[in-house]
């Protein structure tokens, strides 16, 4: 028997390699029996495997390569009543698809490709809703193709609601050397190069926006769409913003366009006849977006210009608030980055030159603005026609009719610096302003704001305004008016710093001038200015009328008291201000008053009824004024004035007159300025009745509570006839004979007066006269017995000792004193 050489250990050896050789072999293979396998059965599997149903010509699958080939394809859905899954209906001529990563979309659904290639193809596709499960997962999938041809291709895909994803006829696209971008805060793609050819093309942005357009052309960095248009797709109460935006162009025209991971630089954009419609969705707030991203990306643009457009702006009510007609715009070098979006405009450009007509905008709902037209180069703004119009009435706002003919800002260099508006202009000119002013009759109380200024600083080099004009009504009535103004203001600073001063802004110089100023100054009377200038300091008015709106016989009749009617003009009026404050913590502090050519009548009917009020003296009357006041000087000259009282069944009004007047008043104050003297001194002199020459010295202290005074004066060759123009109607006596001086020294307070009275006269003689003015004569001659009819020799004095009477004022006292020292001395 013969022996077997053979041992385990080398059989095993045979076994391992055996298998190995056929392992090798089954993968070496597998890629092609797959390959083989897929061409004859692909179609069959999609069919019987998936709810589509799947022909084609031609398959050609490569798995080592990553290529795929596939002609004369068709596909569409086997039951298209079934909307939970994508309806796909299509043919493609040819589709091609190279270099793709078989095994990483395979293991770890990576899906990766360096060309897509897809010839005469028409698809329609309408998209399944997505499951909670996706609308919860925030993985995105990993596509990535390098490059992508799409070739005279049909596209119609909406969503699961029917609205376009995108559509497009006769769409072709080349797309060279695509990059992806992964940074929300950069551009998703970017392409070295790219050729898009489409026509009747729709794309959904998003579930509110959608972009159409007639035809789009991109090719050798030119993109060209024609009637662009941004369409909103829902009710404007669903978005979630303040407002909903349509634009829409005939032509959009980007020139020099290069796309990259981080930028977009266009060297020039056109829009042709773009319209933009905003319409407000009603909502003051809107949610914000959680954890913003910073942007990263940079878009340049050489020139943006926006030619033959249109806007308008609607409120939720389609209530139109603004609109322009037509506007031209162009901006150069413009910049948007990570750096101008944090400021307040996110953008930044060189030069600019708008025009704009037809302007309508519409503050509120009794408030609009109309412009006929604005037009800026560069730094100049002109603004044509401008006016405010008042939409209604209110009986709680004013409203305002403004019409400008002109209004010109000059190098204009205004601009945001990081939060701050830096306001920088050399002027501003506003021609023929015209205002009118609508009062409210019953105004509403404003609430204080509490909401902080945004930080600011204005630098304006003049403000110049031209032949203006002003009127003020109310409930159909005058209550003011300036025939003419002019305004010139050089160099106004103003910042937040400024807010707190009393001005809140610093003017260097001004003039403002007016005409024919007219004011209702109340129940009673009006003022009319018929010249007025400001130079700061200085202030001039001319031709001041201060005159009643009633006769005097209607006066009398239309109040309820006794009550002075006064009628007052002057010819001049000087002002020379120290340091007055008017707006916050406001003051008057004044050097001098200059008053020329004053006329004052008063009358005084004591026919209506008695005013028994409390009638106070010129000290507590000063002192109740709560505005701080301090006038160095008041000076009155070539002046008249002229008191008439009509007593009751007198024939004719008593009355004295005061030609010639002239005063000077020093330290004129109500006490509430420290360190100012508070003892106001008068100096007058003038004619009583034309030529009896008079002199008086009044002086008090404002601060003294028992409003004590000193007062004298002389009054010399008083005729007798002048003094019965006044004595006549009260007394029913006259006087004859002449009078050398009277004299007087008085003090008091508010309880009476007091003091010395002197009086020099001869061939004193008093006429008794009745009802009807006729002389008594036997009673005056019996009252001449009483009468010391002449004073010898320079006189004594006499002292009175009047009381003074509540409802009486000061010159009422005054005059009861002369007339207590007049009784002493003749009976």
């Amino acid at each position: 028997m013969k022996k077997n050489n053979s041992s385990p250990k080398t059989n095993r050896k045979k076994w391992f390699w055996g298998i190995t050789i056929t392992v090798l072999a089954l993968i070496a293979v597998f890629p092609f029996a797959l390959d083989f396998y897929l061409q004859k059965k692909l179609p069959d599997l999609i069919n019987k495997k998936t709810p589509y149903k799947l022909e084609l010509k031609n398959f050609d699958l490569s798995l080592l390569s990553g290529d795929f080939t596939a002609t004369d394809l068709k596909i569409s859905t086997k039951n298209p009543e079934d909307k939970k899954i994508t309806q796909i209906k299509g043919g493609i001529k040819k589709i091609e698809i190279r270099d793709f990563g078989v095994w990483k979309a395979l293991f770890s659904k990576s899906y990766h490709a360096d060309q897509f290639l897809l010839y005469d193809s028409t698809v329609e596709m309408r998209l399944a809703p997505k499951s909670d499960k996706e609308k919860k997962s925030s993985k995105k999938t990993d596509i990535h193709i390098n490059n992508i041809v799409l070739s005279n291709v049909f596209a119609d895909i909406i969503n699961a609601e029917g609205k376009p994803v995108f559509k497009g006829k006769n769409i072709n696209i080349k797309l060279k050397d695509i990059q992806q971008n992964d940074d929300e805060a950069k551009i998703p793609l970017a392409f070295k190069e790219f050729k898009i050819d489409a026509q009747d093309v729709k794309i959904g942005v998003n579930d509110f926006y959608q972009i159409n357009s007639d035809k789009i052309f991109a090719a050798n960095k030119t993109l060209d769409l024609r009637k662009f248009h941004l369409v909103p797709i829902q009710d404007p109460s669903k978005y979630n913003s303040k407002n909903v935006f349509d634009f829409a162009s005939e032509r959009l025209l980007a020139k020099d366009f290069n796309i990259s991971k981080d930028s977009l630089i266009v060297s020039d954009i056109i829009f042709t006849q773009p319209d933009l419609k905003v319409t407000s969705t009603g909502k003051n707030t809107v949610e914000k977006e959680k954890n913003p991203k910073e942007v990263e990306m940079k878009i340049g643009m050489k020139n943006i210009d926006f030619q033959k457009g249109k806007i308008v702006v609607l409120q939720a009510n389609k209530d139109k608030t603004a609109s322009v007609d037509n506007f031209n715009f162009k901006l150069t070098d413009i910049v948007f980055d990570k750096n101008t979006v944090k400021e307040k405009i996110p953008f930044r450009f060189t030069n600019h030159d708008i025009e704009a007509d037809n302007i309508y905008l519409k503050a509120n709902s009794l408030q609009a603005v109309k412009i006929k037209k604005i037009s800026s180069k560069n730094s100049d703004i002109l603004i044509e026609k401008f006016q405010m119009i008042a939409l209604g009435k209110s009986a709680h706002k004013d409203l305002f009719n403004v019409d400008t003919e002109e209004i010109k800002i000059i190098n204009n260099r205004t601009k945001y610096i990081g939060q701050k508006l830096n306001v920088q202009v050399d002027g501003l000119e506003i021609k023929t302003p015209d205002i009118k002013i609508i009062s409210a009759s019953q105004k509403s109380k404003q609430k204080k704001s509490d909401t902080t200024p945004p930080e600011f600083a204005l630098n304006l080099g003049f403000i110049k305004i031209s032949n203006g004009k002003f009127a003020q009504t109310s409930q159909g009535k005058e209550k003011m008016s300036v025939g003419k103004f002019d305004v010139q203001l050089n160099r106004i600073v103003s910042g937040n710093s400024y807010l707190k001063n009393d001005l809140p802004f610093k003017i260097n110089n001004h003039l403002i001038s007016a005409q024919k100023v007219f004011l209702d100054a109340g129940k009673y009377y009006t003022l009319k200015v018929g010249e007025m200038k400001n130079t700061g300091k200085q202030t001039e008015m001319k031709n001041l009328q201060y005159l009643p709106k009633y006769s005097r016989a209607a006066f009398s009749k239309v109040i309820a008291k006794e009550t002075d009617l006064y009628s007052i003009t002057i010819k001049k009026i000087g002002i020379t201000d120290s340091n007055s404050k008017l707006f916050k913590n406001p003051v008057i502090d004044i050097s001098e008053v200059d008053i020329d050519g004053l006329n004052c009548n008063i009358y005084h009917d004591l026919a209506p009824p008695d005013d028994n009020d409390a009638r106070y003296l010129f000290s507590k009357k000063l002192r109740a004024v709560k505005l701080p006041m301090f006038i160095k000087n008041v000076a009155i000259k070539n002046s008249s004035l002229v008191y008439e009282e009509d007593a009751e069944n007198s024939q004719i009004p008593g009355k004295l007159t005061f030609d010639r007047f002239a005063i000077n008043i020093a330290n004129v104050n109500n006490g509430k300025i420290k360190g100012r003297p508070t003892t106001i001194n008068a100096d007058a002199n003038f004619a009583f009745y034309g030529s009896a020459d008079t002199t008086i010295n009044w002086k008090f202290d404002v601060l003294n509570p028992e409003d004590k005074f000193t007062i004298n004066g002389k009054i010399l060759k008083l005729s007798a006839d002048n003094v019965n123009l006044f004595v006549r109607p009260y007394l029913n006596v006259t006087l004859d004979g002449n009078i050398d001086y009277l004299k007087f020294d008085y003090y008091g307070s508010n309880a009476g007066i007091a003091g010395n009275f002197y009086f020099k006269y001869n061939e004193m003689y008093v006429n008794l006269l009745n009802k009807k003015g006729n002389e008594r004569k036997l009673l005056s001659k019996v009252a001449n017995w009483f009468v010391k009819n002449e004073s010898t020799g320079e006189p004594n004095h006499v002292v009175i000792e009047k009381k003074r009477e509540a409802d009486r004022s000061f010159f009422s006292m005054l005059w009861q004193g002369i007339m207590e020292g007049l009784k002493k001395y003749l009976i």
